[in-house]
């Protein structure tokens, strides 16, 4: 069985967080993240509207072990809404 989607005029391909940090090589990469770019550009070419969104934070957010005294990436602290995993 196969399943369609019909693609209409205003119908919006929402991609999020295709970046290079997160393909080999970058900060913070997913193991064969660069594989899903591909299918993405090929996909898309059936949208009229395509939204891309990029994860980005200031120099300093308290998101980065370089905030946090004696804390190293990947580590964990507790901050107003949680648990924070701390980035390189």
């Amino acid at each position: 069985m196969t399943d369609t989607i019909t693609i209409g005029e205003s119908d919006v391909l929402l991609v999020v967080d295709i970046q290079n940090d997160f393909c080999p090589g970058g900060k913070l990469a997913v193991p064969r993240g660069d594989e899903v770019v591909p299918i993405v550009n090929r996909v898309a070419t059936r949208f009229r509207h395509v939204v891309l969104t990029q994860d980005w934070h200031p120099p300093g957010h308290r998101s980065f072990a370089s905030s946090h005294r004696g804390k190293r990436p990947f580590e964990t602290v507790t901050v107003d809404y949680g648990q924070q995993i701390l980035w390189p």
